[in-house]
């Protein structure tokens, strides 16, 4: 207690470490809400300042921008149904309807608040619980990541009420997608590059989601250029804080959701992506009214945005517990700690007791203070809606495609961003939903590793994998099985309403 106290005095005193963890959270929080641009590049620009800085401003800054960076990908996914990163991808969903019914600002807050609320959720769970989860993690093989990733998908399909085979087909497509370049472990075949050498090393995920998500959006909303545009109904006031009678009913949600961001975020390299769809998917599924979900439902929006959240404590767990970072932002975090002399792993959490709780300090504040801001600043970012589409989209054509240029610097990525444009522009207008072929590009390059290192680790046997009590299988099982067990009840539903129509 007496360390801690310490602890607290050497930072929360410190001014500087409060305006570097402010300066984080407000650069994470616009690196997140501009498509093009996401949280590990915003940490890996931060990098040469951290070298004139202490241990304890670093870990200010950079938890700040960790924090503020996967949060604010709500804004831009709310009210441009552009997601600013592929995290708030679920968020869309229920955040742009409602903002097209003008209740932009309300979704902002509402989704502010569960970014908070799994945030800090998941701050405790690494106070609390580091130690053991990541010994937990650590007992994960290849076939319990690959039952995880598989289930993942399984789940996001089948929840696809009347696009299940639409679903699986555009998951396919992503799958397929995911294939091209080096194939991984043995890297002995380049696959489907037909000569190219651009192709040599895949697609970018940043490429998929601008061309499928941002412009496939600016291409649809180009066409209704003489539409009314809906206005947004905000208030002219300083803080918005959401109807806490309507956040009270969501609590089961923001409990389940966020225990579904912290395990995600502990699992190494799966991430808030899939964290948000399987939060939203199992949101959903627990609810007495799915079929208001894709309409603007709080709920939604709750799920999503508490489980990508509530990655970030869990992802800092493998990190700081074992050096095994758990998502692309705490891989570009652990160089920084390289760089200022901290080493990861069970040492830092056991003996060096002073630093893994200023880490603590830092999430906590980190987590204030992407509250604090994304909240005060909804009256000036809810005015994006009553921005003229022909002065709007032409700014976020110019922000994606300098993100997507600035991912490599190469010509080649514009011409790929064109065909995932097409491609998402001719699944939606086809109404094939495009979420999934983005998770199945996201879980590709680990399903496959996975299934590979499985087939390894059996022998080249996947009966004995089956045949192996684990959760693995648990969890392989379930993923086949939900498909089936949803076909048939679909027809069982059908025949008996076809029934009851003929009596």
């Amino acid at each position: 207690m007496g360390e801690m106290s310490q602890v607290l005095s050497s930072t929360m005193l410190d001014p500087i470490f409060i305006l570097l963890s402010m300066l984080g959270a407000f650069v994470g929080i616009c690196f997140g809400a501009i498509p093009g641009l996401n949280t590990p590049v915003a940490i890996a620009l931060a990098l040469p300042f951290t070298y004139s800085l202490n241990i304890p401003h670093t870990l200010a800054l950079l938890m700040g921008i960790f924090m503020g960076g996967i949060s604010g990908g709500l804004i831009s996914a709310i009210l441009l149904k552009i997601p600013g990163t592929a995290a708030a991808i679920a968020t869309i969903l229920d955040g742009y309807p409602m903002a097209r019914q003008g209740r932009g600002a309300e979704a902002m807050a509402i989704g502010t608040f569960a970014s908070f609320v799994g945030g800090m959720f998941s701050a405790v769970v690494l106070m609390l619980f580091s130690p053991i989860l990541s010994k937990f993690a650590l007992s994960f093989g290849p076939w319990e990541y690959f039952g995880a990733t598989l289930l993942a998908l399984s789940l996001v399909c089948t929840l696809m009420e009347g696009k299940v085979i639409k679903g699986w087909i555009a998951t396919m497509i992503g799958l397929l997608l995911a294939t091209v370049g080096l194939s991984p472990i043995d890297g002995r075949a380049f696959r489907m590059t037909f000569g190219n050498p651009s192709l040599s090393a895949g697609f970018n995920l940043i490429i998929v989601v601008i061309g499928a998500y941002a412009f496939s959006e600016i291409v649809n909303s180009s066409g209704k250029l003489g539409e009314k545009q809906v206005m947004a109904k905000y208030e002219k006031k300083f803080f918005y804080f959401p109807d806490m009678r309507v956040m009270y009913r969501q609590i089961p949600n923001m409990i389940r959701s966020s225990i579904i961001g912290t395990v995600i975020g502990i699992l190494p390299g799966i991430g808030a992506t899939v964290a948000g769809m399987l939060s939203y998917s199992q949101a959903k599924r627990f609810s007495r009214h799915p079929e208001k979900y894709g309409t603007g439902i709080v709920d939604g929006i709750v799920a999503s945005e508490t489980a990508n959240n509530a990655v970030t404590g869990g992802a800092l767990i493998p990190m700081l517990s074992l050096s095994v970072p758990g998502d692309p932002s705490t891989a570009v975090i652990l160089g920084a700690f390289l760089i200022q002399g901290i080493q990861c792993g069970p040492l830092l959490v056991l003996t060096e007791t002073a630093l893994f709780k200023t880490v603590l300090v830092a999430v906590f504040v980190a987590n204030i203070f992407m509250f604090l801001i994304q909240a005060s600043t909804i009256q000036f970012t809810a005015r994006l809606l009553n921005v003229p589409r022909h002065l709007l989209l032409p700014i976020i054509v110019i922000f994606c495609t300098l993100g997507a240029f600035s991912v490599n610097n190469r010509i080649f990525d514009l011409y790929a961003l064109v065909f995932f444009t097409l491609l998402g522009y001719i699944l939606d207008d086809n109404g094939y939903p495009v979420m999934p072929l983005v998770l199945a590009f996201i879980l590709g390059p680990l399903l496959e590793p996975y299934f590979r290192r499985t087939l390894m680790a059996y022998n080249g046997s996947l009966w004995d994998a089956f045949t192996t009590r684990s959760l693995g299988t648990v969890m392989v099982g379930i993923a086949i099985a939900m498909p089936i067990l949803n076909f048939l009840l679909d027809e069982y539903l059908t025949r008996r309403n076809t029934r009851a129509m003929e009596s």
